[in-house]
């Protein structure tokens, strides 16, 4: 069955009987502030609402983002204790969204979960980095120093599943990451490796990627699509430290990933290329 989260009668009947809901479905890329609000915040605040009349619900779990808190500022990777500060519109309407959530924590039990970037077979944000890889690019936007948080998406959907199942998960928000923090040199040293390509380190100054985001915004503003380099994403791509501390999710229900990001990207560069996307 399908429905239009925006349309609350469109998906009555399909939360009908329901033991769990699991809330995936999001606004990643928009041209304007309002389209991430209606995707992320309204569409949230729609489900909810119906959720709240599901007789017997288990659990509501809500997949959130690392954008909600915001970049490190100090290289000390956020746990979630750490004050939100999103500096992107999709990071405010997530953080919005997870407002929202809680706003029914006393009438539904409910799960927030924060990933940092997710990659794996099927992703097309990682696949752009591959083929900069594989032309012999390795482009270092801002600081040299860059560190990341990663996730595998089959690792993130096991914490999907155990924390919507968990009793002690209820009323609780969790970052859910590889434990490993991972400078950008050695993620590009190991996409190296896969596609066999020696690659030429080109470091761009900050003034040039805004000029280029905003020359591409400009000109996608009069297309059908959003900008794939927006100036909010610029600002994203330069910050230096997106990290976050998953040592919650592990001490309270015993999640930790399988997979690193050597047999991650190993393993998504085999499907890329047996599907002819690379």
């Amino acid at each position: 069955m399908s429905g239009d989260l925006l349309d609350p009668r469109s998906i009555e009947k399909a939360m009908r009987d329901l033991d769990y809901i699991i809330h995936i479905a999001g606004v990643t890329k928009a041209k304007r502030r309002s389209e991430f609000f209606e995707g992320n915040v309204v569409a949230t605040r729609n489900l909810l609402q119906l959720a709240a009349k599901v007789p017997g619900l288990k659990k509501f779990c809500y997949l959130s983002s690392l954008t909600a808190v915001g970049p490190s500022r100090d290289g000390v990777p956020p746990d979630e204790s750490t004050p939100c500060n999103p500096i992107s519109e999709y990071g405010k309407s997530k953080l919005e969204a997870e407002h929202s959530c809680l706003a029914y924590a006393s009438s539904i039990p409910l799960v927030i979960l924060r990933p940092p970037t997710v990659y794996g077979p099927r992703d097309k944000d990682v696949l752009e980095v591959f083929k900069t890889t594989k032309l012999g690019i390795q482009p270092n936007l801002g600081s040299r120093d860059k560190t990341l948080s990663l996730l595998f998406g089959p690792d993130l959907a096991d914490a999907i599943v155990r924390a919507t199942v968990a009793e002690a998960s209820t009323g609780k928000t969790y970052f859910v990451s590889d434990p490993t923090v991972y400078s950008q040199a050695h993620l590009f040293s190991i996409l190296a490796n896969l596609v066999g390509r020696r690659s030429i380190k080109i470091r761009l100054p900050s003034f040039l990627v805004y000029s280029a985001a905003a020359v591409v915004e400009s000109v996608s503003y009069f297309g059908p699509k959003p900008a794939v380099l927006s100036i909010e994403k610029a600002r994203d791509f330069l910050q230096t430290h997106w990290t976050c501390n998953p040592e919650r999710i592990r001490r309270e229900l015993g999640y930790s990933p399988k997979i690193r990001a050597e047999e991650g990207l190993q393993s998504t560069y085999t499907w890329y290329r047996a599907h002819g996307w690379l």
